[in-house]
This record gives structure tokens, sequence and C-alpha cells, in this order.
């Protein structure tokens, strides 16, 4: 679950642009298709952990390749749902490295404390960095928004 942090623009990214285009019944069944087996239960298991990062890519991977022509995007929730993901993959990386420091993850008991502290301090380095690029997306978000608002209360005026 995403924690409220600093970095973060809402939590609400439908609710942000209401009069944006929802998707219809048909790419809501599809995109429930993708979803469903990810919130089946918790991801226990090596097969878990890939499933959903295999899902995570693919999304990724397409976002970007639509990048390279950007017709039909809308920008700002393009940079809301960016800040919202960054922002999850920010506080993932943060639990992460409270496990690795905590011992939770099996086999970390047979690594000697100088590597587990090592790795815990550059996971911990990741989720700082992590909150840094969070609070660009943050701030690019509002920026966009501000004009926007600018702009329609002088169109309104006029």
């Amino acid at each position: 679950m995403l924690m409220p942090r600093w970095y973060l623009t809402t939590p609400d990214w439908f609710a942000e642009l209401p009069t944006a285009i929802r998707s219809g019944d048909d790419d809501q069944t599809v995109t429930n298709q993708h979803v469903r087996p990810l919130h089946d239960g918790p991801l226990v298991g090596p097969a878990e952990t890939d499933a959903a990062m295999g899902v995570a890519l693919l999304a990724v991977e397409q976002l970007g390749e639509a990048m390279t022509h950007a017709t039909g995007c809308e920008l700002a929730r393009l940079l809301c749902g960016l800040n919202l993901v960054q922002a999850h993959l920010t506080q993932t990386i943060q639990r992460i490295a409270e496990n690795v420091h905590g011992g939770s993850f099996s086999g970390l008991a047979a690594v000697p404390d100088t590597v587990v502290q090592d790795l815990t301090d550059s996971l911990s380095t990741a989720g700082s960095n992590g909150e840094i690029l969070a609070g660009h997306l943050k701030d690019a978000h509002l920026i966009l928004r501000s004009v926007a608002v600018a702009y329609l209360s002088l169109h309104r005026q006029a």
C-alpha cells in the first residue's frame, strides 16, 4: 500500500482529472484480466514475484514505445501516473532495505554482516534517490496543472 509522502501529488490518479477520457467497458475488462491474478493473494514465492514483475515490465515497455509518438496522450495524467509508479517503486525499495537490514530474507543469515550492510546502504540510497525522482515528477505535474488552470481561467473570462 502506498503511504502518503512529500513527493506525491495525489494518490487518486483517476480523480486527478475528472474530465479525462475513461476506459470503455472492453478496455476495463482487459485491464481486470491482467490485474486479477495480482490481487488473488500475496506475492509469496518466486513464481508470483516473477509474474508481477513481468506484468510491470511489459506495461512500462509498452508505455516507452508509445512515447516515441506521444500522440493521444494526456500529459497531466501521464505525469501523475509516473509520479505514483515512482512512489510505489521508491517505497518498495525502502521496504526491501528495511527487510534486508532486519534479516528478513531467507539466506541472509549466511551472508557476512559487512555485505548485508553494504546491500542495505545501497538500497537505502536507491530509495532516497527514488524520492528525489518522484519529487521532480510531482513538480512537473504541478507546473503543468498550474498552467492548465491559468489557461482555463483566462478562456472562461473571455
